[in-house]
């Protein structure tokens, strides 16, 4: 008798394993192709546990949810319809993270609806470009200014594209 004599799999929960098995496959190449793109990125959960709000309570998921319905963070939602945050948004100040104000600045200035979408905008935000030093616009606004003419120009050539 070998040890493959003495195992059962009921045929159901082999077909349960089966597509967990292929949904996380899915959800590693969607979450790989946004790395690539993006840049590492934030769930709701990482920032609650990171963010605070005013009288240093922790945030809510419903406020960090709120705040980027209202363009207060860039966010945009991944192929599994959870938020995603990106990394190079934020500042890591005393163990928490603190959102960059000119990158903010800079996506509340980006066209997020019509022909590009939130992940478009965020992977163009994380593009490097000549015209900026080789840096890309979310880091040119941060160490620089949202208003400082290579950037303005940038956007304008991104606007002019889309619109």
């Amino acid at each position: 008798m070998t040890g493959f004599d003495e195992v059962w799999i009921d045929p159901d929960e082999c077909e349960e394993l089966a597509v967990d098995y292929l949904v996380g496959i899915i959800r590693q190449r969607t979450t790989s192709v946004i790395t690539r793109r993006i840049g590492p990125v934030f769930s709701v959960e990482d920032l609650t546990r990171w963010m605070v709000g005013p009288g240093a309570d922790r945030l809510t998921a419903e406020a960090i949810k709120e705040r980027a319905r209202n363009g207060q963070m860039v966010a945009f939602h991944s192929s599994d319809r959870q938020w995603a945050f990106p990394e190079w948004q934020f500042d890591r100040i005393d163990g928490r993270l603190e959102p960059r104000a000119e990158v903010i600045a800079l996506w509340r200035r980006l066209p997020t609806d019509g022909l590009l979408t939130a992940v478009d905008v965020a992977a163009w935000m994380n593009t490097k470009f000549s015209q900026l030093d080789g840096l890309a616009p979310a880091e040119y606004a941060h160490r620089h200014s949202v208003d400082a003419e290579p950037l303005v120009r940038a956007v304008a050539r991104l606007r002019a594209r889309v619109v």
